[in-house]
């Protein structure tokens, strides 16, 4: 896009608005005489309207898209246009038949001769106190759940999201805005921002309301990096979850705004919910060490209570990555040093029973262990350990060293399972052993990398450590 093409729109409709001369759009004027004309008040084609004002208004794509700088006698009529399209809408009569359709053909040219809503940021202060956020509102509530042109396979697909999302199921709804490529006309864009600008609060009412998936994608696009912002406005949590994509265009481009801060207020607002750990299972379920979302989701613990602390511990995956061990790691220890160990002891502790009893996979199908194995709990479980008691740790110590030395004394079906089990208790072994060296003063989070404990180990257990494998693989 042309960067000049913004705030020319920008100055165009401040000056549209100081009294002057005016000209209607040919093209509006022939849409209104053929919608008055018809008996029912006839339907609208938006995509005939926006591609008509096109071809008259060529200048406004080429100013645009090829930065053709316009001629006096262009940006004069663009002046005349828009300020004949700004009174119109505010002069029209909303109890004369067909009059939503007359607004409508308004929006939607002001919208399409505007350049990313910049114009109608500079003048949406014209409409406050006229009828035009009513008009906007009862337009946005005749607005489809489903949007037109897809096949029926979506369409079924798309109307059985709401109830997915009422049950929890927020990860088919990121997959949803994902595959989902939706175009908004001009009329829907320019009434939504104006609503925004106007009525923010009844914007928010009406997202509340209309509980539709399909406005709640239009809202985010047209609010864009304002749309985690105005999240916090809203009760929905289908529009919190759906702004979310959104809070990295805020970063880039609303640096005057704290987007960690919005997206810490946003899950504070979403732990009061029964949402809370479905929307961790589809947002934190693989966190990232260092990302400004663990940050912003490890403040946020910081002021909840054991409710959510396990509600977080069980989104998680577990996972055998060491990289999954440092994300959750990062978390926590955030939150241990602003509570305290003691405090956060009961997070230690669901994070303990999770692991003891998902005993690094035992219980899935295809069981194997190449070696002992770094895990997401690797910090939660080695913190339990550490605030053992130090008689009962060493004993558990040196009954898995007792289990491992004896292990080939156990039957086996085959060398699989005698690998398999030694890994699994060395695994273990390495987390009560960090345990202690945490309750000793020990300031590293995570346990070393696994290593083989002897060469012969190494031969006779065939160890491969799979993380390791790939950190190589990613070097070269």
């Amino acid at each position: 896009m042309n960067p000049d093409a913004p705030p020319l729109a920008r100055d165009t409709f401040l000056q549209a608005i100081q009294p002057g001369p005016s000209r209607e759009p040919a093209v509006v004027a022939a849409v209104l005489a053929r919608l008055e004309a018809q008996a029912d008040g006839g339907q609208l084609d938006v995509d005939e309207l926006e591609e008509a004002l096109d071809a008259e208004f060529p200048w406004r794509n080429q100013l645009v898209f090829q930065s053709r700088q316009l001629r006096p006698e262009e940006l004069e009529a663009w002046i005349q246009v828009i300020r004949w399209l700004v009174q119109s809408l505010l002069a029209a009569d909303m109890s004369a038949e067909g009059s939503a359709r007359r607004v409508q053909v308004l929006l939607t040219a002001l919208g399409a001769l505007d350049v990313g809503s910049e114009g109608l940021s500079a003048v949406s202060d014209r409409f406050a106190g006229s009828h035009v956020p009513t008009s906007i509102v009862s337009m946005l509530q005749t607005l489809g759940q489903v949007p037109e042109g897809l096949d029926a396979r979506s369409k079924e697909w798309l109307r059985g999201l709401p109830g997915e999302v009422k049950a929890g199921n927020f990860k088919m709804l990121q997959q949803a805005q994902r595959v989902l490529q939706l175009r908004f006309h001009s009329d829907i864009w320019t009434s939504v921002f104006l609503l925004w600008k106007l009525e923010p609060t009844e914007l928010a009412r009406l997202i509340n309301s209309r509980d539709s998936i399909l406005l709640d994608i239009l809202v985010c696009s047209v609010l864009d990096a304002n749309a985690p912002l105005f999240a916090l406005q809203v009760e929905s949590i289908t529009f919190k979850f759906i702004s979310l994509p959104w809070l990295e265009r805020m970063e880039r481009i609303c640096p005057e705004i704290d987007a960690l801060g919005v997206l810490e207020q946003l899950l504070l607002q979403v732990a009061k919910t029964p949402h809370w750990k479905a929307w961790l299972q589809a947002t934190h379920e693989h966190p990232t060490a260092g990302s400004g979302r663990s940050r912003a989701l490890a403040e946020a613990l910081t002021q909840l209570a054991e409710p959510q602390w396990k509600d977080f511990i069980l989104a998680l995956a577990l996972s055998k990555s060491r990289s999954s061990a440092g994300a959750v790691a990062d978390i926590l220890m955030h939150v241990a040093r602003k509570l305290g160990s003691a405090k956060a002891q009961p997070i230690w502790l669901v994070a303990f029973e999770r692991w003891d009893v998902w005993d690094y996979g035992s219980c899935e199908g295809h069981f194997y262990l190449s070696s002992p194995q770094a895990c997401a709990f690797d910090f939660p479980v080695a913190m339990y350990y550490a605030r053992m008691p130090a008689a009962e740790r060493d004993a558990l110590e040196r009954e898995l060293q007792d289990a491992i030395f004896h292990v080939e004394q156990r039957w086996f079906s085959n060398e699989s399972e005698l690998c398999t089990e030694r890994n699994r208790l060395a695994s273990r072994l390495r987390l009560v052993r960090h345990g202690s060296a945490l309750a000793a003063g020990g300031t590293d989070a995570l346990p070393a990398p696994v290593r083989p404990d002897s060469e012969y180990a190494e031969v006779r257990y065939r160890y491969h450590d799979v993380n390791q494998a790939l950190a190589r693989t990613m070097r070269r």
